[in-house]
């Protein structure tokens, strides 16, 4: 989980509005400084944006495009909008940049493990089904431009990547709208950009074991930051079940990581190299991490915390 702490402004950032609110099946908090008269119109447009990503994104929607293109996997292309397309596109992207460690095909294993409605209607008791359906490889997804195909049996799943792109895309389009900074907190997912103040961003990481300690806080100067979080602290169920799944064996992880915190650039790169690193566990995922020049916090099961 992350807690925000709002930049020091410069003198020219004279005013900022907040709005919370519950969507993406999390809690959403997003503000906006600039202009009073033009950050109080932005920040009424900010839930219908939010609304528009997830009609598109969800698989907890029937009626969603996400879902009507996992629907016809195997029946040829189907034109999509541009933000289904930017999902995609980051989906793909995510897995070549974490060697597949992030899987965008795992959709039928999530609901075969119970996990087919937002997470809150998912009882303490759901039990996974007694056979896992095989994970598809990303080579089976299909994009030129806004045309999109499927292989047969395969359905996407962006988890929490979504969130992170949410992010990014409210970010850019709130600062070209005429807002100066932007931080979209969806669900743990920090983005932020724009002018930060003389001091930078501020972001705390909280350890989810030990939701009153503070890890470490994040600070930068620059024009965009994002922290993002993957843990198997919350979103469990049934007999042990967490949302982890290790594309490499095809069923939950057996991860020794309680939490895994990834500083990027984008929201969405942020949470597919914590997808990652969650995968890998303590140890291969310090080394991978580094390789890929990733600044990371992670906790091991036991509370040893580990950074870079």
């Amino acid at each position: 989980m992350i807690t925000t702490l709002a930049p020091r402004l410069k003198p020219r950032v004279t005013e900022r509005t907040s709005l919370a609110f519950r969507a993406m099946g999390s809690p959403v908090e997003v503000t906006l400084w600039g202009d009073r008269v033009v950050i109080d119109q932005l920040i009424k447009l900010v839930p219908a944006r939010i609304e528009i990503l997830e009609q598109s994104w969800s698989r907890f929607r029937s009626d969603s495009e996400l879902s009507r293109n996992n629907e016809h996997a195997g029946n040829g292309e189907m034109v999509i909008s541009d933000d289904l397309r930017e999902l995609a596109a980051s989906m793909l992207d995510a897995a070549t940049l974490t060697q597949d460690l992030f899987n965008p095909t795992m959709a039928r294993v999530m609901d075969a493990l119970g996990y087919s409605v937002d997470f809150n209607k998912i009882s303490v008791d759901t039990a996974a089904a007694k056979s896992l359906p095989r994970i598809s490889s990303p080579s089976g997804i299909h994009l030129q431009e806004n045309l999109l195909s499927l292989d047969s049996g395969i359905a996407l799943d962006p988890g929490a990547l979504g969130k992170g792109l949410a992010g990014d895309i409210l970010c850019r389009e709130f600062l070209a709208a005429g807002a100066i900074g932007v931080m979209a907190n969806i669900g743990g997912d920090v983005v932020a950009s724009g002018t930060p103040g003389p001091q930078g961003w501020s972001v705390g990481v909280i350890n989810e074991r030990d939701r009153n300690q503070i890890i470490a806080m994040v600070n930068s100067e620059a024009d965009s930051l994002a922290v993002a979080t993957s843990t198997t602290a919350r979103r469990v169920w049934g007999e042990g079940i967490h949302h982890v799944i290790d594309p490499r064996t095809g069923t939950v992880s057996t991860t020794d990581l309680v939490q895994a915190t990834v500083v990027a650039e984008q929201g969405w790169v942020a949470e597919a190299f914590a997808t990652a690193a969650m995968v890998l566990g303590f140890d291969e995922a310090q080394t991978f991490l580094k390789n890929m020049e990733i600044s990371h916090y992670l906790v091991r099961n036991n509370g040893e915390v580990a950074f870079a």
